[in-house]
Formats: structure tokens, sequence, C-alpha cells
């Protein structure tokens, strides 16, 4: 299962609803739930909800997900997904769960389509992941081959976090009205959620949405994963934005390489503060249990994983399999080799 929530722009071309392929646009407030087909490299939108009893959860289990919409849709798809039994991994653990992601900056549809390519790759195919559905929150974004566009990705960054935060909320609402409310039978899947580079900005906004909206923050994940986190190394100081993240999920490990360049230019373009991704926490505080800085500076990508990627040691989360063994470890259940 290869699902996405998206803000991007949709637009209608032959009469037909599609994402703007180019991430030539401002971050819209309006998500959008779909699948994307692997054989088509299609993103396939789900239609949106034209009335109220479309936008509920409630008795969905016994509908033909077809005939729903929207994030109603979503969430059925998921549910329905989740509760077949679908084996287990090379060590005997189930092999059932979804892998949540968020993308960095610089990333237009193509690069979405690599996403999807390179997580299926890394931690679907391989026998020892407990993963087996994945799930991608695309923001927009542009890829020119000069990325002068950091800026315009940060503001969008920021949109994008609260538009999340309302996703949030319907996570929220899925699960009182479906699971308790209607009594569904639980799946008992987790899922994990990896989080990249500029990403890391979408979930602060999302954080700090929730706050403001004194939203309830419940442990929707079981494993959540920082990889070379673009964003300032105090976000998890008290009264900062990521010192609640631990209320998502079950753990937190901060994936840091000391030599990422990517997080160097991030850094001198827009403000002097160290990266959370390049130096792991400015404070490691026993308080908070749970968190785990996990430094790979001494790991390697692997060869054919391209000369820009072994120059800027960034994309580690699927060009070095020490890093990608090291997280299946840790979807797992286990403690990370490289652990600070």
């Amino acid at each position: 299962m290869y699902l996405f929530v998206t803000n991007r722009e949709i637009i209608t071309k032959n009469h037909k609803e599609q994402i703007r392929e180019d991430g030539n646009e401002n971050a819209g407030d309006n998500l959008r739930f779909g699948a994307y087909n692997f054989n088509t490299k299609r993103f396939v939108l789900y239609p949106e909800p034209e009335n109220e009893l479309e936008l509920s959860f409630s008795q969905t289990a016994s509908k033909e997900n077809n005939s729903l919409k929207g994030s109603v849709r979503f969430f059925n798809e998921i549910y329905t997904e989740l509760i077949k039994d679908t084996g287990k991994t090379s060590e005997g653990l189930d092999k059932g769960d979804v892998l949540f992601f968020i993308h960095g900056f610089n990333t237009d549809l193509d690069g979405v389509r690599n996403a999807f390519k390179n997580l299926k790759a890394k931690y679907i195919d391989n026998p020892s992941s407990p993963i087996n559905h994945i799930v991608i929150f695309t923001w927009p974004g542009r890829s020119p081959i000069i990325p002068y566009h950091y800026f315009d990705d940060k503001k969008d960054a920021i949109r994008s976090g609260e538009a999340l935060a309302r996703g949030i909320k319907k996570i929220i609402n899925f699960f009182k009205v479906f699971l308790v409310k209607d009594d569904n039978k639980p799946c008992n899947r987790k899922i994990h959620m990896i989080v990249h580079s500029m990403g890391h900005r979408v979930l602060k906004h999302c954080m700090l949405e929730m706050h403001n909206r004194n939203m309830e923050i419940p442990e929707i994940f079981g494993e959540i994963i920082l990889m070379a986190a673009d964003i300032e190394y105090d976000i998890f100081e008290k009264e900062e934005a990521f010192n609640k993240l631990i209320d998502f999920g079950n753990r937190i490990h901060i994936y840091f390489h000391q030599n990422d360049f990517v997080l160097d230019i991030s850094k001198y373009t827009k403000n002097f503060s160290n990266r959370l991704g390049k130096h792991g926490r400015k404070r490691i505080d026993t308080s908070l249990a749970g968190v785990t800085d996990v430094d790979i500076t001494e790991t390697s990508d692997d060869d054919g994983s391209g000369i820009e990627a072994k120059a800027l040691n960034h994309w580690y989360y699927y060009t070095s399999s020490e890093v990608i063994n090291d997280v299946i470890t840790v979807l797992n259940g286990r403690e990370s080799k490289y652990k600070v």
C-alpha cells in the first residue's frame, strides 16, 4: 500500500484533477488524500467530500473503499490493509507496519516518486524490516539545479506544518469514531515516522499549531526517527516545539552526521544556529526518557550511491546500508548501534 497526503496545488487537466508537477506554488491550507500507483507512477487523488455525511468516519468499515471520499477513504484503506495477515519478517516479527515519511526541501513530484522507490527498496523489500506500507506527506517544493529557493520552501514548510496539524486532528477523530465509538477491531500494527531535512520544520510548525489549538497529542507512532534534521539543535529544550514530541510516539531517535555539508549551507544562508542533524541535541536531557541521539558520522555511503550523496552526507537514510540496517534494528524495537 502506497498512499500520500498533500497540500500541494491541485489543478484540472482533461477534466481530471491532478497535483501540479513543478512545485512552483505556495503551500495550501487544504489537505488532499490519495494513492500512488507504482506501475504508472501516477498520484491518484481521492474525490473531495461534498457534504457532512461524506466526512464522517462512522459506520464505514462495511462500505466499499471506492464509494468513500477524501480522508474517510484514506483511513479506511489503511485499516483494510492493516488488519490483513501479511506474514513475518526474517526475524519472526509481524511484517505489516506503516512508514509515514515527511520529505525535505527541494522536492518536486519526481522527488516524491524517487522517495517512494527508495523507501520501498530499503524498508519494504528488506526481509528484516517490519514495514509493509508507505505513506508520504508531500508539501510544495521545487528541484532546480541550483536551489536558491531555500527561503521559499522554508515558508511553505511553516504553512504545511499548520496543514498537517489539521490532518492529525482527523486522525484523532478517526480513532474516536471508527475504533472507539463503532468498536471496530484494532489492527495491532504500528505506524512509524521518518522525517528528513527541512521536513523537521514542517513537523515543528505542526507541533506549534497543535499547541495553539490546545489539541491533545496522541501516541500515534511507534518509532519516530529524525534524519539530517534541518532545524535548530535546541529544539528539544523546555518551551521549544519538540520538547513534547515524545508524546507522539514510543521512542525518538535523532540521527546526525557531523560532516553533513548540506546543513552547513543551510546554517550560513538562513541563520547561524547549529543544526540538530549535524550536532545532535544541544543538551542531553535525562528527563526526556525515550529520546536518543545517534551519531552516524563514521558510517559510509554504499558504492553506487552517487558522488553528490557521498560528498554531502545528507541522504544516508537510503544511501548507506549501515544506517539503513540500524534504522531497521530500531524499527524492530531494539537499540541503535550508534547511540550516543
